[in-house]
């Protein structure tokens, strides 16, 4: 057995047992409700090629369950981004007012967009919902890739830190983004690489993504023991501030 066929197999199989592993470690710790897009989007993949494994390759059944099982998933991520972003910028309600106009104007400006798409002359191709599959993969990417730029510019104005879960998520989208954005570009219009490497490369870059959230679900959370309060002499306190008042009542 030749080794690219090992590694392609073993780049699949992997980051669907881990997707599945992040799952079950999401109900567990009881973040389902914080996180359900994600959950969805972890759940949806394996199960996209659980069923694959039982239709014949060649086959047109494939090929319609591989790709609508893939915008799905991108339809997933496009609410994951929502779903980060709301979770990083919730204690901030004067950005939580700005984040509901951006979305609205985004859902405006994407609704029109596909009306454009589908009663427009469109992509041009054999298949036109894959070519339309294949436009939103890649818008996808793109917004993905500016959510975690956004993310890293505001960590240390809203006081956020890498042990964050939605920077976890964010930082795994964001980097398979920019590295699918960049095979693409190396294979289509540069053409420095071939249809082979194209394949590890992409698979690799999305294996980093899964290995990046499976850091931040599965390690184990340090939770800090309070064996006692430190002690207060509530009587000198109140002792001190009533001469404060005192003394300012004197004035």
């Amino acid at each position: 057995m030749k080794f690219s066929h090992l590694a392609t197999t073993f780049l699949w199989l992997a980051p669907l047992v881990l997707l599945c592993v992040i799952a079950v470690t999401i109900f567990v710790r009881r973040l389902a409700w914080r996180y359900p897009l994600f959950l969805a989007y972890t759940v949806l993949l394996p199960t996209r090629d659980a069923i694959l494994l039982f239709l014949p390759y060649a086959q047109h059944s494939y090929s319609t369950v591989y790709w609508w099982g893939e915008a799905g998933a991108v339809l997933l991520s496009l609410g994951v981004i929502a779903e980060t972003i709301w979770h990083l910028i919730a204690p901030y309600p004067f950005i939580r007012i700005i984040f509901r106009v951006f979305w609205a104007v985004a859902i405006l400006a994407g609704g029109a967009s596909l009306a454009i798409l589908l009663w427009g002359n469109g992509p041009a191709g054999p298949d036109l919902s894959l070519e339309r599959i294949i436009l939103l993969q890649r818008s996808a990417r793109f917004l993905q890739v500016c959510m975690l730029i956004a993310a890293i510019g505001l960590m240390s104005r809203l006081g956020l830190t890498w042990h964050h879960y939605s920077l976890g998520i964010t930082v795994g989208f964001g980097v398979y983004a920019a590295l699918d954005l960049a095979l693409l570009e190396f294979r289509a219009n540069l053409h420095v690489i071939s249809d082979n490497a194209f394949v590890l490369l992409r698979s690799s870059a999305y294996n980093l993504a899964v290995l990046i959230w499976a850091f931040y679900f599965l390690r184990r959370r340090r939770v800090s023991r309070v064996d006692h309060l430190p002690s207060t002499d509530v009587a000198n306190w109140n002792d001190t501030l009533t001469e404060q008042i005192e003394k300012w009542y004197r004035r």
